[in-house]
């Protein structure tokens, strides 16, 4: 694993010597993206930088229980969009990308002139689309981005707020499946350093209810699930029908439920963008046949994103990659 010492002097370091910070979670920001922003807030706090998050997400496609995240801290945290943070950017910002390292799936990628001012915090593996930065922090043991930045914010020796310590373990529990997978000795650990710091399970719990629209369309996709050789499950949505990109990637953990040891999903979430979402039992290393298409992630969790396909294209692509040897890690 990295060794937390090595970021903290780094990051330390950065942050002291920049205009600002500005953080960036991935676009179709997740709550593992939005809680570890939100912790490298708070390291910016401790260091009296001004800090900035920036989601540049449309609001109907954001997860009713990260939006509300969102809503509560925007003031108290400066969450803005690409407009705003326009307006404010300076040559000497520093940039904290946290649950992402891959320029396309950043939202001010365009705006970023000199990438010796970005330090990644990511459990996603890097491909030719990651930042060229000495400053690369990627850890693939890592349960989720959230872990990370909970060992840092122990490492400054910062005291998490209750509300943050919540954001925080929402990360691990979406990236775990609640705690059911890609769960180590050290998530563990991290998951009661949190609870320890006053986060409420139930509160958590509450982030993550469903509405009852949404969990249809949910079920609407499991019902499609086609089961592949090799124990691989594969969803594909209607023409016709538009989702959330969590709505796809929840569909995808609940086919493994069924006996498969990966599944795949793809559906519109938008007009003419389709996501493909991929989750594992760690036997098939679905990070690496997303890269194979463009996208990317781990061992157990992956996606990729594709504007101007159709749903037939992205299906032949993606059954083209998947293709013995499955049992693989790239």
């Amino acid at each position: 694993m990295l060794e937390m010492k090595e970021i903290k002097n780094d990051i330390e370091s950065r942050i002291i010597n920049s205009e600002k910070v500005v953080i960036l979670p991935h676009n179709n920001v997740d709550f593992d993206a939005m809680g570890s922003s939100l912790g490298v807030s708070l390291i910016a706090k401790k260091l009296k930088k001004k800090s900035y998050i920036i989601v540049n997400d449309k609001t109907h496609l954001i997860e009713p229980g990260v939006k509300l995240i969102m809503d509560t801290e925007k003031k108290e945290y400066n969450i803005i969009n690409k407009d705003k943070y326009q307006g404010l950017l300076h040559p000497n910002d520093f940039y904290v990308l946290t649950d992402v390292n891959k320029k396309h799936l950043v939202s001010i990628a365009d705006l970023i002139n000199n990438e010796d001012n970005v330090l990644i915090i990511d459990h996603h593996d890097k491909d030719d689309q990651t930042f060229n930065t000495k400053s690369t922090y990627i850890d693939t043991s890592y349960s989720s981005c959230s872990e990370m930045v909970t060992n840092l914010l122990c490492n400054f020796k910062i005291k998490i707020p209750s509300n943050i310590a919540n954001y925080l373990y929402a990360g691990i529990f979406l990236d775990t499946a609640r705690l059911t997978k890609n769960c180590s000795a050290d998530t563990m650990k991290a998951a009661a350093k949190l609870l320890e710091s006053g986060a409420n399970i139930n509160d958590v719990n509450d982030l993550f209810q469903e509405d009852f629209l949404s969990d249809r369309k949910v079920q609407n996709l499991i019902s499609r699930i086609q089961m592949m050789d090799c124990r691989i499950a594969l969803i594909i949505a209607g023409e016709d029908e538009e989702y959330r990109r969590e709505e796809i990637a929840k569909a995808a953990d609940y086919s493994l439920k069924y006996g498969a040891d990966a599944a795949f999903v793809i559906g519109k979430i938008e007009d003419d963008i389709i996501s493909v979402s991929a989750r594992s039992k760690e036997k098939i290393n679905v990070g690496y046949i997303m890269s194979q298409i463009g996208g990317g992630g781990n061992n157990y969790s992956g996606a990729s994103k594709f504007e101007g396909s159709n749903l037939d294209e992205i299906q032949k692509k993606l059954i083209k990659v998947i293709k013995p040897p499955y049992y693989t890690n790239g």
